[in-house]
């Protein structure tokens, strides 16, 4: 049985003056109310109030029992307005759940042009380095990029992780591209820990050189170097490719698009990870980068 069985009715007796004022407004029989307020004062033993016919009145226990249960009843009806709040307003904590190895920088900058228009917003990134490493349940949003597996949570699309062939001029000057897959491992390569370059229709290619690290930060700095040649997303590369740094192959082999997806947990979605989700959608295009594109990715304001 509830503990809070009877209580609302006591309240709402005490406040409307009458078990049948009080019935009328919680819209229950004079009856039920009785009944339930009985089995209160039963079940905590002591009487609450003193009946007669002509009113009622509360006991000396009835009025400490009264005050705290209303300033109780007052503060549930508090926190039910700011959970309400949640759901209208852009309020609360919004922990987000990004990639450390490619796209932070870029995300990053996202979320400071958010938080700036979202000030009531308390914006936690969390970064990772595997997939599948994190607890999606202890996030309120995570960017995962590919192709999602079959599960119970929800995913919006919102554009693409375009990765290019890049290196530095001094580096193409000497070796040269690659004219096509194949061609790549013929070069000195910077690669991640899987030591592959993926490229679109699910071709790939193992590579080998005297740079390998799971940090895109780490790969475009040994690019402007000119130690090799990296398969990077074209947002990590902006500058670089703005300011001639680093140059990238624009062959349409040379390619990787993988798909972007903010992703949640199914259920009633609060405010604030809504407005995320809708910044997300209009403020990046469904395309595919690329390095001619540079000019056209925003890095924040």
């Amino acid at each position: 049985m509830s503990s809070w069985r009877g209580i609302e009715e006591f309240l709402a007796v005490v406040s409307k003056g009458s078990f049948t004022a009080a019935a009328e407004d919680l819209g229950l029989s004079k009856s039920f109310v009785s009944k339930l307020v009985n089995e209160l004062e039963a079940r905590l033993g002591v009487q609450l109030l003193v009946r007669n016919t002509r009113r009622l009145s509360l006991t000396a226990a009835g009025e400490l029992f009264y005050d705290k249960c209303s300033n109780m009843q007052n503060g549930l009806q508090d926190v039910e307005r700011q959970m309400q709040a949640f759901q209208v307003n852009p309020v609360g904590r919004l922990r987000i759940g990004l990639s450390d190895i490619f796209g932070t920088e870029y995300m990053s900058s996202l979320l400071a042009e958010f938080s700036e228009a979202n000030p009531e917003i308390h914006i936690e990134p969390i970064t990772y380095l595997n997939q599948n490493d994190i607890v999606q349940e202890q996030f309120d949003i995570v960017i995962r990029y590919g192709q999602l597996p079959d599960s119970s949570l929800k995913a919006r699309l919102f554009g693409y992780l375009s990765y290019c062939l890049c290196a530095s001029p001094e580096y193409v000057k000497e070796h040269g591209w690659p004219e096509s897959i194949e061609d790549v491992a013929n070069h000195q390569c910077l690669t991640n820990l899987g030591r592959a370059f993926e490229f679109n229709g699910g071709k790939s290619i193992g590579v080998n050189g005297r740079w390998t690290s799971n940090s895109g930060v780490a790969l475009s700095w040994a690019v402007r170097r000119g130690l090799g040649l990296a398969h990077l997303p074209v947002s990590i590369l902006r500058e670089d490719l703005l300011n001639g740094s680093i140059v990238a192959l624009e062959d349409d082999w040379s390619f990787w698009d993988r798909e972007c997806w903010v992703v949640f947990s199914p259920g009633i979605m609060p405010a604030s990870t809504r407005a995320f989700i809708d910044f997300l959608t209009s403020h990046i295009k469904t395309i595919k980068a690329r390095p001619w594109m540079a000019d056209r990715i925003t890095l924040g304001k």
